[in-house]
């Protein structure tokens, strides 16, 4: 694995270790790192900053305020992924304390597929009857044909999004509050907030899970959601969310983007893939103790179900290994693949493989896709040099879904593939890893450890820092994990006989047989502390083992 070094200095103190941090996020001017170190309340979040439009604004809250005083019947259009169905809550509930009447409506995976569709509305309007007024959150932005079909049937439609636009530009809402700086409960929630400023404070944790789920960079504007996020959820008043995260063990002290990223959201998440979406849009917003209990119960039988088919696929995917191996793009497809997973088939194998990866479900007549990328591929717009052999696509530049006629998998499959050959560099398939530097063995220490925590939240855009230690020297290597895949070692600096670090290897368990006792080698780590007993230990998590 080639280590990308960012700073080619060695940090000497605290400082100018945080300096080197600051310096490879871009931040070189004052305000941007005041910024950065500390952001704002997204209370304080200005139109302008967001990327949205005041004047669009205003006739939103106008048209919703005349819903209002007219007592229309209003839909709130959401989608299926954690997101979605934040967005979904933060509008829905926002609406509902104003006293206008709103439903809450989030299409079915396999019966409507994503988005704002005809057919979704077509039994929206049996199940509810024709809405006056009808409000897109996380979705909308490439629904030109739904949203004349609407228009057609005199509803009247406000479009909030956050995806990418289409070659055929905006569609033909009403109103369309649109911005790609955001995520899509965020997006909502600016709404929101210009409808009713004292409730918005109230949604923040919602804003937190679906940021950091989203996988958005979390810098300028989203930074904010997920540090106020964060801070929201830890003091939340949802009785649900509190049950969903004793479910997933999770105290809320401990709230933060790794217990979001794999704790919370994969159980919101797992309920649009495998179950009912609505049932955990139930459980972020429902007051009733005895229900909630009984659907955060259905969460994690659901997610742990969800857990079960994403691994069988995984391992199928692997087994077709020889079909795509020599490719630049993975591309699998499988008539067993649960629709509702496939985004997770492809973005393990994006991981493992350092290729962009896409997971096609094939049915009798139509398929669905879903395709996860790798640094410097937009995959949505390289999916969409093949629209004309698509029925529909959207997505971001990381992430993108698409639906076709199961007849033209093996055209686009080759298509796809000759164009991946043309376009995407061999540099760009080899597996890299950011270091931030070479971080002095005297620095790895409990005080360093604790200056990191101004630079949290980590994820997209800010990740965990990664610092590059030379020259350890092996003292013990043992597997450990309930399959022996992990890898715990002690290592000590060449020259000081006196320090030592523990070092934990997850999925390189292989890597206690290659190294030797007494053996140098140069560690890709990152920094935690480890509390055990009152004890305090600085450990360092390996991405990468390099022998001298």
């Amino acid at each position: 694995m080639v280590w990308n070094v960012l700073s080619p200095g060695v940090p000497k103190t605290q400082d100018e270790l945080r300096a080197v941090l600051l310096k490879n996020r871009g931040l070189t001017t004052k305000k941007s790192q005041e910024n950065f170190l500390h952001p704002v309340s997204p209370l304080e979040l200005s139109l302008k900053d967001v990327g949205l439009d005041g004047s669009v604004m205003k006739r939103a809250v106008a048209l919703i305020t005349e819903a209002k005083e007219k007592k229309w019947n209003v839909i709130v259009f959401g989608d299926y992924d954690a997101d979605g169905i934040c967005a979904t809550a933060v509008l829905w509930e926002t609406l509902f304390e104003m006293e206008i009447h709103a439903l809450p409506f989030i299409p079915d995976r396999e019966r409507h597929g994503y988005g704002l569709s005809i057919k979704a509305i077509t039994d929206l309007v049996s199940e509810h009857g024709k809405p006056d007024l009808l409000i897109t959150v996380d979705n909308g932005i490439v629904a030109h044909d739904a949203f004349e079909h609407l228009k057609t049937l005199g509803v009247k439609t406000i479009l909030t999004d956050h995806h990418q636009l289409d070659v055929r530009g905006a569609p033909v809402a009403d109103i369309i509050l649109h911005t790609t700086a955001l995520c899509g409960t965020t997006t909502a929630w600016m709404l929101a907030r210009a409808l009713n400023p004292k409730k918005a404070e109230s949604l923040l944790d919602l804003c937190g899970i679906a940021t950091i789920a989203d996988q958005v960079p979390l810098l300028n504007a989203n930074r904010s959601f997920a540090k106020f996020g964060i801070e929201a959820i830890r003091r939340t008043t949802r009785p649900g969310l509190h049950m969903l995260m004793d479910t997933a063990g999770i105290k809320k002290e401990d709230v933060n983007t790794y217990t979001i990223n794999y704790g919370i959201a994969p159980r919101i998440n797992a309920m649009g893939r495998v179950g009912d979406p609505k049932d955990a849009l139930r459980l972020l917003c429902g007051k009733n103790t005895q229900k909630l209990q009984a659907l955060a119960s259905a969460v994690q039988e659901t997610n742990t179900l969800r857990q079960d088919m994403t691994f069988q696929f995984i391992q199928k995917a692997k087994l077709q290994k020889n079909l795509w191996i020599t490719e630049r793009v993975i591309i699998i497809e499988d008539e067993a693949f649960h629709e509702g997973v496939i985004g997770l088939i492809a973005g393990k194998l994006a991981e493992e493989f350092g290729k962009p990866a896409i997971a096609i479900a094939r049915g009798k007549t139509t398929a669905k896709a879903s395709a996860r990328s790798i640094a410097g591929v937009n995959i949505t717009e390289f999916l969409r040099q093949v629209r004309d052999d698509l029925i529909d696509i959207g997505g971001h530049p990381m992430a993108a879904g698409f639906s076709l006629l199961a007849e033209n998998i093996a055209k686009v499959k080759k298509r796809l593939e000759v164009l991946a050959k043309e376009q995407i560099g061999l540099e760009l398939l080899q597996k890299k890893l950011d270091v931030e530097c070479e971080l002095p063995w005297d620095l790895i220490s409990e005080k360093t450890v604790k200056s990191l925590e101004e630079f949290e939240p980590h994820g997209a855009g800010n990740v965990t820092p990664l610092f590059g230690v030379r020259r350890g020297r092996l003292i013990e290597a043992r597997r450990i994990g309930k399959e022996s895949q992990h890898c715990k070692l002690v290592v000590q600096p060449e020259n000081d006989p006196k320090q030592f670090l523990t070092v934990l290897a997850f999925g390189m368990g292989e890597a206690c047989e290659r190294l030797a006792k007494g053996e140098l080698f140069d560690l890709a780590i990152q920094l935690k502390l480890n509390v055990w007993n009152r004890r305090k230990e600085v450990q360092g998590v390996a991405k990468d083992i390099r022998m001298q």
